[in-house]
Parts: C-alpha cells; sequence; structure tokens
C-alpha cells in the first residue's frame, strides 16, 4: 500500500472538500448579495425568495436541489459555475418553490418530472433576463423542439410520458440523471405529513406576495414571470365549484316539514329542511365547431351529471356550429347525460339563443361549452348565460359569467 492510499489519501480528500465547499459558501453569498443590491424587479424578486433558503453542502446532491424547505448543492457543481450562472440556478430554484412543484409530483416519475418542471419555469427566467447554464432544457428547442411555450409541468409531463409510451418504456429520457436540466433540480418533502407539505406550499405563497411586492418599487415584473405569480397569488376557481354555483343560484329552492332538517333530529328539534330544488330547463349548448374533443365533452357531461341530478329538473342540449344542427332531451331522471357532438365547421351562438328566443319556455339558465371564437348575438338575452371555455381564448364576452376549463 502506497502512502497515498493510506490515512493521508483520507485527509488529503477531506481538506480538498472543505476547501471545495468554502468556496461554493463564498460564491453562492456572493450571488446572493448581487441579487439583492441588484436595481431591476426580477432581482428584488428573486432576492426576497432566495433569502427564505439555508444553502447546505451535500456531496451526493449532483447538482443544486430544494424540497421547499433546504436548499442541497454539490460544491463542485456551483464552484464551476460563473457568477452569473451561480444567480441563475438559484432563480431557478425558488422557482420551483414558489410554483409549488415539490408539492404537486404526487405518483409521478420523479425524472420526468424534474424534466416537465424545468421546461414549466426555463421560459419564464428567459424572459426574466436570468442566465442559466447551456444544458438547459427549453420547449421550442432541441429534443423539445416541438413542445409550445407557456404550459404548466402536469402538461408537460402528459406530452413527456405519452412519448416515453410510443418510444417504448426502454427509452431514458433522463440520461440516467437525476437532474437532466442541469440547472437544478426538486426533490420531495421528507416531511410525510401532508399537513407538513400543505404548510410549507401556503408559507412559499406568502414568499411570493412578499417577493412581489418588494419588486414593484423597481417596477414591473417581466410578462411570464408576473403571470406566474398571479396565477400562484390569485389562482383561477375551480371550474367545478363555479359550475356548481352558477346552477344552485337559479334552483327554486324551498322549506318542507314533510323532509325535516336530519342535523337537529339528534337534539330532539324537528325543523323544516331544503327539499328537492327545482331548476326547471336548463339549455346546455356546446359548440362543435371540432375545438372540444371527446375527452373534454366526456369530462363536462360527468360534471353536469352531477350537479344536473341534484334537481328536478330537464336539460335541452344544443349542439352547434353556426347553426343548430342537433337538439337533444334529457331529464334527470333519465339516467347519465352523455354528450355526442355533431356538426362542424365555424361557431356562432346568434342561432342559439335565436332558437331559445322562439321556443315555447324560457329556461332557467344557459350554459355554453365552447372555445369562444364564435359570433355573439346583438342583443343581451334576460336569461343567466355561463360560458364554460375551453382551450387558450382570452375570456371575453359581451353578457354573461365566464370560467375557463380544462
Amino acid at each position: 500500500m502506497s502512502v497515498r492510499e493510506g490515512p493521508f489519501a483520507a485527509l488529503e480528500e477531506a481538506v480538498s472538500r472543505q476547501s471545495a465547499e468554502e468556496a461554493a459558501s463564498r460564491a453562492l453569498g456572493t450571488a446572493r448579495a448581487q441579487l439583492i443590491l441588484g436595481r431591476d424587479a426580477p432581482s428584488a424578486f428573486f432576492a426576497t425568495l432566495v433569502l427564505r433558503l439555508q444553502p447546505k453542502p451535500d456531496w451526493k446532491t449532483e447538482t443544486i436541489s430544494t424540497d421547499g424547505r433546504e436548499l442541497l448543492y454539490n460544491p463542485d457543481f456551483v464552484n464551476k459555475l460563473g457568477p452569473l450562472l451561480v444567480q441563475g440556478v438559484l432563480a431557478h430554484e425558488v422557482m420551483h418553490n414558489a410554483l409549488a412543484h415539490p408539492s404537486r409530483r404526487g405518483p409521478r416519475d420523479p425524472v420526468l418530472w424534474n424534466i416537465a418542471c424545468d421546461l414549466a419555469i426555463n421560459p419564464i427566467l428567459r424572459d426574466a433576463h436570468v442566465v442559466l447554464p447551456d444544458v438547459r432544457l427549453m420547449p421550442g428547442e432541441g429534443q423539445f423542439a416541438e413542445l409550445p411555450v407557456g404550459k404548466s409541468a402536469e402538461e408537460y409531463y402528459s406530452t413527456l410520458m405519452k412519448g416515453k409510451d410510443d418510444a417504448g418504456d426502454s427509452e431514458d429520457n433522463g440520461g440516467g440523471k437525476s437532474d437532466p436540466g442541469g440547472c437544478g433540480q426538486v426533490t420531495d418533502p421528507d416531511h410525510g405529513d401532508p399537513a407538513q407539505v400543505q404548510a410549507i406550499e401556503a408559507e412559499w405563497k406568502v414568499a411570493v406576495a412578499q417577493a412581489q411586492q418588494a419588486a414593484a418599487g423597481r417596477g414591473p415584473l417581466p410578462g411570464g414571470l408576473g403571470r406566474s405569480v398571479e396565477q400562484v397569488l390569485h389562482p383561477p376557481a375551480d371550474w367545478r365549484s363555479v359550475l356548481r354555483e352558477f346552477v344552485s343560484a337559479h334552483a327554486r329552492n324551498d322549506y318542507s316539514w314533510s323532509r325535516p332538517n336530519r342535523r337537529f333530529i339528534a337534539q330532539g328539534l324537528y325543523l323544516p329542511g331544503m327539499h328537492s330544488e327545482e331548476l326547471g330547463d336548463v339549455v346546455l349548448a356546446v359548440d362543435t365547431s371540432g375545438s372540444i374533443g371527446a375527452r373534454m365533452l366526456g369530462i363536462f357531461a360527468e360534471e353536469a351529471n352531477a350537479v344536473l341530478a341534484s334537481y328536478d329538473c330537464s336539460v335541452t342540449v344544443l349542439y352547434h356550429d353556426t347553426e343548430v344542427q342537433k337538439v337533444q332531451s334529457w331529464r334527470s331522471s333519465d339516467g347519465p347525460l352523455t354528450l355526442d357532438a355533431v356538426g362542424g365547421g365555424g361557431t356562432s351562438h346568434v342561432g342559439v339563443f335565436e332558437w331559445i328566443a322562439q321556443a315555447s319556455d324560457s329556461p332557467t339558465c344557459v350554459i355554453c361549452l365552447t372555445d369562444l371564437y364564435t359570433d355573439f348575438p346583438t342583443t343581451i338575452p334576460d336569461i343567466p348565460v355561463l360560458w364554460a371555455v375551453v382551450g387558450n381564448a382570452q375570456p371575453a364576452a359581451p353578457f354573461g359569467q365566464i370560467i375557463p376549463i380544462s
């Protein structure tokens, strides 16, 4: 055994690692200070978030990682980066936490999830002029050239899984790496308690609000970053809940002694309970221009069943493109409602509301399932209208309530 293979070798390795850790710690500290001293809004935003994480050296980590509480880094990885790139990977990591990526993975494959998360946040960072390593993953480039920009991590993951299934399970989308993107990875919160995971997510939501306020004094956040922050702070309402509230608001509710409120019977109190809520006739207008596929029809029909089955009501389904092509009648006693689109071509809701105006009875409310690329009637109908909008249309209509659905 040579001298270098004995205790001196172990000592040299320990000294080398300590030196690397000290250099990496200085690099990270400098990057954080540079973000704090930055004069633009993104610098203030990322600096506020970066200060929430205490960096810790970890030689088992491939690059740099976060679970929402810790920031683990490989010193050799950090030391190979220039000052701007260190700032970039820090911004990359805090964006994972800002968008709750550590708590959103669920049962998904961790490597593919990391790829999907990188595809979701790297365009946001690029638009904010954040410098990332050349190996970073970007939709619209390289092997992801066919992927559009602006999708969620879940949407990218679904596309990646489909590609993996088409290519066969033997394909290694991560190239054998835990961090294929080379910018830092997201790991699961190591707490086990779902309440703790929710608490971490809530803490980061507060942190994002604070970061937004810190950035406001230095100007607006760039488009993609600004939109992401707004979605975190003001997430869109769940369309299913909005649909239920819309329908419930127009039901004719009443109380009945024949159906006492069971919550108070155990206390010896017999109070009237809400009885069979009558809804009357609901018109469901289904846009058949081709933008609404069978999958979305099935999802919407399932939810409509769950809502409408709770009422004594009838539903008139109007399948239409530029004109009403088919009329379907359904009652809550008929069993599950199925939607089977017919027609095609352009879209107009003028014919829908003309059909309603000519009907013998006025409906209680109208629900329009559409992509909203349509012509509207010039006269605003005197009926409650809900636009259930599929796709990427800008939600605007001259009347009625709008809910984006997906």
